[in-house]
């Protein structure tokens, strides 16, 4: 039998068709690179911070003078008196060593009983009976009684003023029987002193006033 020439092309073309579909299917797939490609960003360059501008110092400005605006201001006088203290009518009165002497009256009074080797506060209030400058008032150092370190100094003396000092005592059973203040002060007519004596055995005039309310 004799087949007809297209039909062999058809036959041919067929062939050659399916062979390349098979081929096509065994070829392996195109390799691809899992790797994303780098990019590399290019440098960021840092923008240099803004200088800033130095301040200027404030103007000087020129202060009124308040010394030509205001008048001087005058020291205050000094306290007439230098501790606080009992009243001066309860307290009793020194007596005086020399008749002539410093125009003061000088007033004392224990804190408590004088016992010996027991320290106790004496109370001391000045009055002039004139006017003065520079009174000072100063205890004698003898053995057998310590006091303290106290000077009571007034530049001006008004009349009839109090002047107070507060002296801690200690007097030991070898001690004197009394304490002796000094007392100075400058006058018109010169410079005056006299000692004053403090008996240790006198009771504190509060005490005396109490117990002649309880008689």
């Amino acid at each position: 039998m004799r087949t007809k020439p297209h039909t062999m092309g058809t036959l041919l073309a067929t062939g050659m068709l399916m062979t390349t579909l098979l081929t096509g299917c065994d070829r392996p797939p195109p390799l691809t690179d899992p790797t994303p490609p780098v990019t590399t960003a290019a440098p960021t360059v840092a923008e240099p911070a803004p200088t800033a501008t130095p301040t200027p110092p404030p103007a000087a400005v020129d202060e009124p003078d308040i010394s030509a605006v205001q008048p001087p201001v005058e020291p205050a006088p000094p306290p007439t008196t230098r501790a606080e203290g009992p009243a001066v009518a309860t307290m009793s009165t020194a007596r005086a060593v020399s008749k002539l002497g410093v125009p003061v009256t000088l007033h004392y009074q224990f804190s408590g009983e004088v016992v010996n080797g027991q320290p106790v506060t004496l109370h001391l209030a000045a009055v002039p009976r004139v006017a003065g400058s520079n009174l000072a008032l100063s205890i004698k150092h003898v053995a057998g009684l310590s006091t303290t370190e106290s000077t009571l100094r007034a530049q001006k003396a008004t009349a009839t003023s109090t002047y107070r000092q507060q002296v801690t005592v200690t007097r030991q059973a070898d001690g004197p029987q009394d304490l002796r203040v000094l007392v100075t002060m400058d006058l018109p007519e010169g410079s005056a002193f006299s000692y004053y004596s403090v008996p240790f055995g006198a009771a504190p005039a509060a005490q005396k006033q109490q117990s002649e309310k309880q008689q």
